[in-house]
Parts: structure tokens; C-alpha cells; sequence
């Protein structure tokens, strides 16, 4: 009846998953999409469409790109000649047209056009040397234009035909120019500078005064609006939030050449570590990371050319990271303080804050004085905690790991007020209804944000703090600013990949709590649940978690039992034979100090002292729990043996054999048999512990479970989810070893 009942609580567990699993799919924010969009271009046109090498570089193919991630989907490039595109578009064989495109009347009849991203005018190129002075000595004069440009209607409109000469690409244009077939080009105005900056033979000469001022625009079907809106959409938001901006200054800083590679090529990687439980500095929107600090890297990413890469860890943590180079770049809201500018080095302040309270809405407090005797919370090595250690002294401080945990102190009533940076304290007060604010620590000092960087990375440091400054200069930092304190409380995706109003932020949760109330407990859960695992695709932190989880406790495991199986053969012997005495006494060793110290602290200590040259977490928490579990399987294994009876191994030996022989042919076989259910517990107990990995920065399962909680503050069903699956595991793997023991009984 146990087995059956084991079996039916494992098929509910595994039902369970799988409903949540179905239920994932109903989320209420969309993800990328997956498609790809196929873009045709004429790459001829600098600078908006070239190639370098194979790369597509260019205005054009930066803007597409950038628009296409704030979409979130994939574009595929293809070459094309500049009038044949317009016959792709409309018959579908592409999706857009990018190629510099004035947008144009008669053009509008055949096709879509974008919102205009650029304007230019039409100029002349001709050789330095040229006599050509105004438009009127044009006449008679060899022109080169390119076919269906309006470079080209506007030659065919004020001269004679029989002197211009059509070609079908821009490059076919510029070999008239350069071996004397022709006087001179009549072309986009940019363009002209890009030509010239290749060619220094060249010159532009705007002597055009009554060409008009023309924009461009990206090109579609007509029978495809829906695309076309969307991308117009995600255009706008590049412009509006800068991304756009520093497309266009790239490449004129660049001197509009056609040598230039493409704003996104990346020059290296630049690691970034975090503690996203921050908000509005450090958070997770779904599997984004997302807040001011996180945007601001962004944009240095943007403006230096390199890929910014995100990775978590604890705040206090942070800063070891980064002094011993495992990332290049801490953000998490650091407070720029005499202390840590003794540890690494801070980057020019991009934000101004204070400390302030957060209480309940019922809290009596109303001075600072109030608070002695009582408990108060803060997020360990903040500078709320160093203001609560030299200000409220009277008071009983709780540090909490982060602040979440702090903020649910205050919830719970296990504290009375949470000592916190005031704009974090905005948000905090945004998403809880219950609580306020006390702006009330009249001595608290105002406090700077920046971001760390090593001591004496020096070529990290100037490369971050350069770009931010401009970034401050420029009203980037600004906006980004904005954009989160406008949206104080909700739930919304970068900056870089899309707008508040595009997001599902829940802002009618508030609305339906009579509703929900109405309909009672069972509605409520499932909205709980629905607002803990299902909005914004969250049930991934699970999966993640679960998977880095298994992975870590399989590794550690087999690295366990092959380091416990040589240590017990070893004191095995010794106790046997008298032999290896050293090696013996640094196996007792070894197996005493393993034995003798928590598990987080032999994890702290691999992480940041033997393995500091590593950034590998996942890799070095393997080795770090492999290393625990080993001195407690050498302690089971040898137990094992010495369960056999001694008179078996004298009885071996009578018959000649020797140690080695015996131990493997008679001894291990019969102590196989009393450890394996031993071993089974030991790997129980390894799943278990390997819940502290997230104190080095891992993704294990009980840190997506945290992860969750800090975003919901839901203290509650996250971490029940994470328990049930630990124990559903746990219930499977007793299941097999109870069937492991019954096997192994009937045997003798």
C-alpha cells in the first residue's frame, strides 16, 4: 500500500508540472516572436547601406537592426539592386526595403512607406580638379546617377538626357567619376560625404538650390500594414529613447565612411554583475534584466561598442567580484563612500539619493527618536545599514541579504521600519499597497550613486566612465531616469526594448481586488499564482534554477563518491595493514576540517579564494559540494567496510591473497550491499545543500524562487513551489533507493 501511495503523490507532482507547464503558454506579456524578417538592400550606398567584408554596415542596416530587436525578432539581410527592390517589396519576396528610399508620390502608389528617419538633399560630386562651379555648368557636362534614384529624376528633369548616363549601382557611378567617364554625380547629400571620405579625389559642391529637402523612409508592401505599423512603432521608440540618435552620430563621428562596420559590432564583452532585487536600479522584468543601472550599461555598451553581459550575485558580494576580477563592472545602486573607494574604484556619480523609512501606513513612528528599542531592517553593506549602525543605535538592526527580505521584515511585522535609498523606497511603497514613507532622518546626508570598476583596471575604468559622462552630457542618463521614476512601482521592460505603454503592467490589479475578494480564496490563489509564475514568463526562473540545481548535485556527486571511494581505501588500509600513515593523516584531515565547517563557507571560500581566477559558477560550486559530499562518502564507505567481519579478510589472506585482491573480489562486494542506501541519502542530502549556491551568484532552484519573491513579495507560494519540487525529487529518489535495498536483500 506504501509503494502505491508513493507512485499516485509522484504522478500528482509530475501532473502538477505538466499543468504548469500547459499553463505557461497563456502568459499575459508577449515574448520575442521568433521571426525573421527578410530585408533587402543595395549595398552601395554609403552611408546608409555597405559592406564590410560580409558584415551589412550602415545607416539603414543599423536602424533596421536596432528596430528589429525593440520588435523582438531576427532580420536577415539580402542584396539587391536599388529598382529591382521595389518590384520585391510588393510582390512579397522581401519583407522590407532598405536602401535610402526618398519617400515620394509616385513611389506611394506602389508601396508603404515608414515614418521618415532622415533628410537629405541632392548634391553634386566631381573631381576636385573640376571647373564646375554652379548648376548652369552642368550643361553640357557628363552625368553619372544611379537608376530609379531621385538623383536621377531630378539629372532627367533640368538636363539633357543624351548626357546622362544611367547606372545600376553607385559603384558603377563612382568608376565613371574616377577613370573620367563622366564630368560628374548628382546623389543624396550624405551620401556625397561618405563617396568623398573614400575617394580623396572627390569634392561635394551643393549647388543645387532648388532641389528640396527630401526623407527617407523604409519601404513595404501595401497588403502588409500590420508589419508596417508595428515597425513604425519600434522606430519611434528608438528615436525617443536615444538608440537612434547614437546610430546617426557614429557614423558621422566616423566621417560617414564606408570602411566604418556596423554600430553593433561588438569589440569584446564587458561583464556586469548585479543584485536585481534594486528597483528602479536593479531588477528582472520575465528573464530581462532591466532598471537604471541596468540601461545605463546598456548605453555605455551602445556608445563603446561592446557587449554588455549580465550576471547575478548578492550586493555584498558584488564588490568581491569585482576586486578580484571574476566581472569587469558592479551595478547595484553603490553608494560612492570613503570605505569602498579603499576596495575599487568609482565611476562619476550618475544618481543623488538619501536615506529615508518604510513603514507600515499604520506605524505610529514620527521621529527618528521613536525608533529606539525597536527593530528596525536593512540590506546587509548598504548605506542604510551604515546609517542605521551610527545613527540608531538605540535601535535592533537586522541586516537581510537583500531588500526584499528587508521589505518583508517591515510586512510581517518582524520589524517596524526599513532603513532604505529614498527612490527605492518610492518603489517599494508603489507595489505594496500598506505602507509609507518617513522622510524623517534629518541627519542623513545626501549619498551618490556610480558604478565600481577594479583598482588599476585603468583602461576599463576610461573606457566606462567616458562613455558615461557623455552619456550624462547628452541627457541619456536623464532619460532613462525618467522613464523608470515615471513608472514608479510597475513591472516594465528596459528602456532599450520597449515603452511602458506596450507593457501589460497589471495596473488594474488594484481595480479587481473586490472581485477577487467576491469570488474568494480559489481565485485568489490562481491569481497569485498566475502573477508569481505565469506574467512575464517567471515559472523560467524555476526551470533554470531546477536544471543548474540537477546539474550541480549530479557533478558534485560523481566527484564525491570518486574522491570519498580513494579516501576510504586509504584509512581502510591504514586500519587494516598499518600502512600510509601520511597519506592516512591527511585524509583525517581533510575529512575533519569538510566535516567540521558549514558548507556555505567552504562554497564562499573555493569561490573567492581557491578558484578566484574562475568565473565559472556553476563549475566551481560542482567542485566545492563534490569536495563536501566526499568526506562524508569516504566516511560511509569505510563504515561499510569495516561492517564486513574481520574474519573474512583473515580467511582471504590464508588463502593467499593479497590485500588488493581480497578487498576487491571479497570485502567490497559484501560492503556494497550495507552502503548503497547510505550513498542514496548522501546524494538526498546534496540536492539539499546545493540550495546556498546563490550565494556565489548561481541561478539554482531556491534562487529562482528568491528571485520571484523579490519581484512579487510574495513570501509565500514561490518558495511552497520550490519545496515541493525538492521534496517531489527527493520522493523519487527514495522511491529507487528503497527498490535498490529491496533488490539488494533478496540477494542474500
Amino acid at each position: 500500500m506504501q509503494r502505491k501511495q508513493l507512485i499516485a503523490l509522484v504522478a500528482v507532482m509530475s501532473v502538477l508540472c505538466l499543468m504548469g507547464t500547459s499553463l505557461c503558454v497563456s502568459t499575459d506579456v508577449e515574448a520575442a516572436d521568433g521571426r525573421t524578417l527578410v530585408v533587402e538592400t543595395s549595398p552601395d550606398f554609403a552611408p546608409f547601406d555597405y559592406q564590410v567584408g560580409k558584415e551589412y554596415a550602415g545607416i539603414d542596416m543599423d536602424i533596421v537592426r536596432a528596430v528589429c530587436n525593440d520588435m523582438g525578432c531576427n532580420v536577415e539581410f539580402r542584396t539587391n539592386t536599388f529598382d529591382s527592390i521595389l518590384m520585391s517589396v510588393p510582390s512579397g519576396k522581401c519583407d522590407i526595403g532598405a536602401s535610402g528610399f526618398s519617400i515620394s508620390e509616385e513611389r506611394a502608389q506602389i508601396v508603404d512607406f515608414s515614418i521618415p528617419y532622415a533628410e537629405i538633399n541632392q548634391v553634386v560630386v566631381a573631381p576636385k580638379d573640376t571647373t564646375i562651379q554652379d548648376k548652369e555648368d552642368l550643361n553640357g557636362k557628363i552625368i553619372s546617377v544611379q537608376t530609379g534614384t531621385t538623383g536621377a529624376d531630378y539629372a532627367s528633369s533640368n538636363y539633357d538626357r543624351n548626357n546622362i548616363k544611367f547606372q545600376k549601382t553607385y559603384s558603377d557611378v563612382l568608376l565613371d567619376l574616377n577613370t573620367g567617364k563622366a564630368d560628374a554625380e548628382i546623389v543624396d547629400s550624405t551620401v556625397a560625404l561618405a563617396q568623398c571620405a573614400a575617394n580623396p579625389n572627390l569634392q561635394v559642391l551643393d549647388i543645387l538650390d532648388d532641389s528640396p529637402v527630401e526623407q527617407y523612409g523604409f519601404i513595404f508592401s501595401k497588403d502588409n500594414t500590420a508589419l508596417r505599423d508595428e515597425f513604425n512603432d519600434s522606430l519611434q521608440h528608438i528615436m525617443d529613447n536615444g538608440l537612434y540618435d547614437m546610430i546617426m552620430e557614429y557614423y558621422e563621428e566616423n566621417g560617414y565612411s564606408p570602411e566604418t562596420p556596423s554600430f553593433f559590432t561588438t569589440k569584446g564583452t564587458i561583464v556586469v554583475e548585479t543584485s536585481p532585487d534594486f528597483p528602479p536600479y536593479d531588477n528582472m522584468h520575465g528573464q530581462e534584466y532591466t532598471g537604471i543601472d541596468m540601461d545605463i550599461m546598456r548605453a555605455i555598451g551602445y556608445v563603446t561598442g561592446y557587449n554588455i553581459e549580465f550576471r547575478q550575485n548578492t550586493f555584498d558580494s558584488v564588490i568581491v567580484s569585482v576586486q578580484q576580477g571574476k566581472c569587469d563592472v558592479g551595478a547595484s545602486g553603490f553608494t560612492i563612500n570613503d570605505e569602498r573607494r579603499e576596495k575599487v574604484d568609482f565611476t562619476t556619480p550618475y544618481a543623488e539619493i538619501h536615506q529615508v523609512l518604510v513603514v507600515k501606513e499604520d506605524s505610529n513612528i514620527q521621529t527618528k527618536e521613536d525608533l529606539r528599542g525597536k527593530t528596525i531592517t536593512s540590506q546587509l553593506s548598504s548605506s542604510g545599514a551604515d546609517y542605521a549602525t551610527d545613527h540608531l543605535k538605540d535601535s535592533n538592526l537586522i541586516q537581510q541579504k537583500d531588500y526584499n527580505i528587508a521589505l518583508l521584515d517591515v510586512i510581517s511585522g518582524k520589524a517596524v521600519a526599513e532603513v532604505v535609498d529614498n527612490t527605492v523606497a518610492e518603489a517599494q511603497v508603489a507595489a505594496n499597497d500598506g505602507l509609507k514613507i518617513l522622510d524623517i532622518l534629518d541627519d542623513a546626508e545626501v549619498e551618490y550613486y556610480g558604478l565600481i570598476i577594479k583598482k588599476g583596471n585603468t583602461e576599463m575604468y576610461n573606457l566606462v566612465n567616458d562613455a558615461l559622462e557623455k552619456l550624462i552630457a547628452d541627457g541619456t542618463v536623464d532619460r532613462i531616469i525618467e522613464y523608470y521614476t515615471s513608472h514608479i512601482g510597475e513591472d516594465i521592460a528596459s528602456y532599450y526594448s520597449g515603452d511602458a505603454a506596450r507593457e501589460d503592467t497589471g495596473g488594474d490589479d488594484d481595480d479587481d481586488d473586490d472581485d477577487a475578494a467576491a469570488v474568494g480564496w480559489w481565485q485568489e490563489l490562481k491569481d497569485r499564482f498566475h502573477n508569481d509564475f505565469l506574467k512575464n514568463d517567471r515559472y523560467m526562473y524555476i526551470f533554470d534554477g531546477l536544471k543548474n540545481t540537477l546539474i550541480i548535485t549530479a557533478v558534485a556527486l560523481v566527484i564525491g563518491l570518486v574522491l570519498g571511494s580513494i579516501v576510504a581505501m586509504v584509512r581502510s588500509t591504514h586500519d587494516m595493514t598499518g600502512k600510509l600513515k601520511i597519506i592516512n593523516a591527511i585524509c583525517h584531515l581533510y575529512i575533519t576540517v569538510i566535516r567540521g565547517t558549514p558548507v556555505m563557507v567552504q562554497l564562499l571560500l573555493i569561490y573567492y579564494v581557491v578558484f578566484v581566477s574562475s568565473d565559472n559558477g556553476i563549475l566551481i560550486a560542482s567542485v566545492a559540494f563534490g569536495i563536501n559530499s566526499g568526506a562524508y562518502v569516504a566516511e560511509v564507505i569505510r563504515s561499510g567496510i569495516t561492517a564486513v567481519p574481520k574474519g573474512q579478510m583473515e580467511a582471504c589472506r590464508s588463502l593467499g591473497m593479497s590485500n588488493r585482491m581480497a578487498m576487491t573480489n571479497v570485502i567490497l562486494p559484501q560492503a556494497f550491499r550495507n552502503i548503497m542506501p547510505a550513498i542514496g541519502n548522501e546524494g538526498i542530502s546534496l540536492l539539499k545543500e546545493t540550495s546556498v549556491a546563490g550565494y556565489i551568484g548561481i541561478m539554482d532552484l531556491t534562487r529562482g524562487a528568491d528571485i520571484i519573491r523579490g519581484q512579487t513579495y510574495d513570501a509565500l507560494l514561490p518558495i511552497l513551489v520550490a519545496a515541493a519540487i525538492y521534496l517531489a525529487i527527493v520522493l523519487v529518489l527514495t522511491f529507487f533507493i528503497r527498490r535498490l535495498e529491496r533488490r539488494l536483500n533478496s540477494a542474500y
